[in-house]
């Protein structure tokens, strides 16, 4: 059964704005990456692994914080989590004013505080709407991620803007807006969710690897990531590099894409509560094959202003076809978990799949970088990225129906 409408609305908002701090920062950095491989003397490689050390925290440490958010509560978690993800704002300004030895040791350093802190943030805050809104899961885990991806779109834009005024200055700004949220938090923490009761410190993560349905469920939602995760490091670089757009141009054109991955995600959400998840994940990975397709086909033959226009569109539908195939992996999750561990896990369970998700995250840029030192061609380095999203789909087709059970028996149980 649902939470009551005022405690689910108190806690809503509160993760609503916990998740879009989060990943304000996580996509802060996307535009100043050229900037940073002048400063510090970086490859491509050496630049994308910035953007993947967002990931490492969560994929070596995704199942212990998700035991943290069952012991401690999501509530709680979330706040600690603020907290330190102010912090690592700090750390980033040190780092690029060069105020210490090793600056870019210390940036790295930056990135996983940043990544540990906003990995947990998005970890409790499923874990909690999993409990809020067990039949509209889906639903409300697409407006979470469709303003984390809003947050996503200020964030290259103000990243963009406020590092040409002020280069580290602009992290500042980033620290202040998320200890702003903070009190938010606070006041929402009993109704975001306390200690799961029931909740088992005994589970072996080898279930995960063995039950089937959430194996697979765990290597689709890492193949979506791979997708965005070198997509994001990729094209910055290449817009830099091939067409010679400013940072702030780089922010526009990420604009675009966060914001059709940010309406994708409300949009499919909605759909996946009344009709199932299968037969979007199907559309979606359809549509993503053939978009990184035409990415490929841009990139070696258009050039000029043609070539930015062509990008932007078929970024654009990239992403809201990526929503398709990624948004259903949420309820997915969750249900399948449920049917293979019981109730009293939603922490471990997303936690567990946070690291499927960091994965994919970190796998993408360091896919994408090496292939364009090695080839020099930004079409193969981007448009190579079909390959895996097309096994997805076959993955997707072969599995329908056997998804499409799991999913409907456990919502069915909680309906009654």
């Amino acid at each position: 059964m649902s939470a009551p409408k005022t405690t689910s609305q108190r806690a809503f908002y509160a993760l609503f704005f916990a998740f879009f701090v989060n990943f304000l920062g996580y996509a802060f950095i996307v535009p100043v990456l050229p900037a940073w491989q002048t400063q510090f003397g970086l490859n491509t490689t050496q630049a994308t692994l910035l953007v993947s050390l967002w990931a490492v925290p969560l994929f070596l440490l995704g199942p212990v914080t998700g035991r943290i958010t069952d012991r401690y509560g999501a509530g709680l978690t979330v706040a600690v989590s603020l907290l330190l993800l102010a912090g690592s704002s700090g750390l980033y300004v040190v780092a690029t004013k060069e105020w210490v030895g090793r600056p870019f040791i210390l940036l790295a350093f930056a990135r996983l505080v940043h990544g540990a802190s906003g990995a947990t943030i998005m970890t409790a805050g499923l874990a909690s709407a999993s409990q809020l809104w067990p039949t509209r899961f889906g639903e409300q885990a697409g407006k979470l991620l469709g303003i984390a991806a809003i947050g996503g779109l200020f964030g290259p834009v103000m990243g963009g803007v406020l590092f040409t005024w002020g280069e580290a200055w602009a992290f500042a700004v980033l620290g202040g807006l998320t200890l702003v949220v903070v009190p938010v938090v606070l006041v929402a923490m009993k109704e975001i969710g306390g200690p799961v009761e029931g909740s088992s410190a005994t589970v072996s993560l080898r279930v995960f690897f063995e039950d089937a349905i959430l194996f697979r469920v765990g290597v689709l939602l890492a193949i979506t990531t791979v997708a965005t995760g070198a997509l994001e490091a990729g094209v910055p670089l290449f817009l830099d590099d091939t067409l010679g757009l400013s940072s702030a141009e780089i922010g526009g054109v990420l604009l675009v894409m966060v914001l059709m991955q940010g309406i994708g995600s409300v949009v499919w959400g909605r759909l996946v509560d009344r009709k199932g998840p299968t037969r979007y994940m199907v559309i979606g990975w359809t549509f993503v094959v053939l978009s990184l397709v035409g990415v490929a086909a841009t990139g070696a033959l258009l050039k000029g202003d043609v070539a930015v226009f062509a990008m932007i569109g078929l970024l654009g539908a990239f992403q809201f076809s990526i929503a398709a195939a990624q948004i259903p992996m949420l309820p997915m999750i969750d249900t399948a978990t449920n049917r293979a561990l019981g109730e009293g896990n939603p922490g471990l369970a997303f936690g567990v799949f946070g690291a499927a998700w960091a994965a994919g995250t970190i796998l993408g840029p360091l896919l994408v970088g090496p292939v364009f030192d090695l080839f020099g061609s930004w079409a193969m380095a981007l448009g190579g990225l079909a390959i895996p999203a097309l096994g997805a789909l076959l993955i997707t087709l072969v599995n329908r129906e056997v998804l499409r059970d799991c999913y409907e028996t456990e919502i069915n149980k909680r309906k009654w």
